[in-house]
């Protein structure tokens, strides 16, 4: 059965400036924030109790791969009741950066978000760390900005501002996790082929950005439709059931557990 992730979305519109009709104003590329920000430790204390939760239902999404290289994955996290307490996407590009976007949520209602930016490639490990915080329209308040060595803990966040740029990729991300979770949208799942690797049989889906693999059972009365007659499915969509796999070898792998036809056609 689908599960249905319901986010409050940002809208940019929310941030929008009123716009000065004169021809040499020049509109700034920063969300300045006001000066004064009382609730910082209201915001961190929810942050460290959602964090110690151990009893959280996770909801990961299929691992894709864009048509660039880099690798795209999110997982949810859901209290006793169904709300969405967490989220997280990670991005792991064909150089080796990894950005993980977390967002907390208070009442479905998003609260804060934490971007962690690294290089996994390089020997000194150095993570850069952006936390915002909203409101309860979704205006941004606050961020805070620092940057961790390998094996220090003791830099602390500084104030600043953030960039439009920032703003839009954290927009882009909390969209692009909502349709992962759900495949649709960028993550709309069309049959592409088959493949064999590690001694294993693979079945492909995905759009023209992008892919997943999955290990298949040769059995699967839908596959088995797909290898009569690929064309025949050309412009169908598919919902799929999957389970993530790592042996002891450290190989790791999704297994497909079960798919279905949707009634897209485009």
């Amino acid at each position: 059965m689908k599960i249905i992730i319901l986010f409050c979305l940002l809208s940019a519109c929310l941030f929008s400036c009123n716009e000065n009709p004169k021809e040499n104003f020049q509109k700034k590329d920063q969300l300045v924030f006001k000066p004064k920000f009382d609730g910082l430790d209201a915001f961190l204390n929810y942050q460290e109790k959602i964090e110690q939760k151990k009893d959280l239902k996770t909801l990961p999404s299929l691992l894709f791969t864009h048509k660039n290289g880099y690798t795209l994955q999110s997982k949810v996290f859901l209290d006793a009741n169904g709300e969405i307490l967490k989220a997280i996407q990670e991005r792991i590009d064909t150089n080796g950066v990894k950005v993980s976007t977390t967002f907390y949520f208070l009442k479905e209602v998003l609260s804060m978000v934490q971007v962690d930016k690294e290089n996994l490639r390089l020997s000194r490990l150095e993570m850069h760390q952006t936390r915002v915080f909203y409101d309860a329209d979704q205006r941004p308040i606050a961020a805070y900005n620092r940057i961790l060595e390998r094996g220090d803990r003791s830099s602390v966040f500084k104030r600043a501002n953030l960039s439009t740029k920032q703003h839009e990729a954290i927009q882009n991300d909390l969209n692009a996790l909502s349709d992962m979770q759900n495949q649709q949208g960028a993550f709309a799942l069309y049959f592409q082929g088959f493949d064999e690797a590690f001694n294993k049989k693979f079945v492909q889906f995905g759009n023209t950005m992008f892919s997943t693999n999955l290990a298949y059972a040769p059995n699967e009365s839908v596959i088995l439709a797909l290898e009569k007659n690929p064309s025949a499915y050309a412009q169908q969509t598919f919902e799929l059931q999957y389970q993530q796999i790592q042996e002891a070898s450290g190989l790791q792998y999704q297994v497909l557990t079960g798919i279905k036809k949707t009634n897209a056609t485009n």
